[in-house]
């Protein structure tokens, strides 16, 4: 297969515990390591027992870094680094060209400044999905004040806001119910024109390949 984003090498493991939400314990070929879970979402599936891949990390504060996770059949990418660096090679399908990474915005970041099929520049945010319910999935997966500012400097810009679903057992997107203000957030800037998407990418141990658009629902 043509990856859009080929993975670093990983080593398995398989999750002991949660230390807080950065830092987990899993056993190893090695024996017991402590890892870094680059990922803001609750991710309340990611149980004890849970399917990892890792990388080493040698002389940082962890002893690697979370790379994938297993959710019953289906490998689901938790490094939102990972994604990012996949966002190029999402964005030349439609016809737009990847600018400058991580622009700043009002003291903050987005994602991205890209050029669209039109030869307009916008800031763009990608938000990573890694939540699915019976084929739907939503985000954020716990009540983010930092997406519904996004979302609101992404509008008053006329810019870009993609939801990478980084998993393949998705058939549509809505955002999560546990958040209705963001919810509310998104149906309005889907009213006032805000140019989003949802994407479907399909993961393995190997790496990514953008998948499909899918349906995307603004209202919870």
């Amino acid at each position: 297969m043509e990856w859009d984003r080929r993975f670093p090498p990983t080593l398995p493991a398989r999750l002991i515990a949660r230390e807080n939400r950065f830092v987990l314990r899993a056993e190893a070929e090695r024996g017991e390591v402590r890892l870094h879970l680059p990922n803001t979402g609750r991710l309340a599936w990611l149980r004890p027992g849970t399917p990892l891949r890792w990388r080493p990390r040698p002389g940082g504060r962890t002893e690697g870094r979370v790379l994938l996770a297993r959710d019953g059949a289906t490998w689901v990418l938790l490094d939102s680094a990972e994604a990012e660096a996949a966002l190029p090679a999402l964005l030349a399908r439609w016809g737009w060209r990847h600018l400058a990474a991580q622009p700043r915005v009002e003291g903050g970041r987005l994602d991205a400044l890209a050029r669209d099929a039109a030869g307009r520049e916008r800031l763009l945010e990608m938000k990573s999905v890694t939540h699915v319910t019976e084929g739907t999935a939503c985000f954020p997966d716990a009540p983010s004040a930092r997406a519904k500012k996004h979302l609101g400097w992404l509008v008053a810009r006329e810019g870009a806001l993609v939801f990478a679903v980084l998993r393949a057992d998705a058939e549509r997107f809505a955002p999560c119910p546990v958040d209705p203000e963001f919810a509310s957030a998104l149906c309005a800037a889907r009213e006032a024109g805000l140019w989003m998407r949802a994407v479907r990418a399909r993961v393995a141990s190997e790496g990514l390949v953008w998948d499909a658009e899918l349906p995307l629902y603004c209202g919870a």
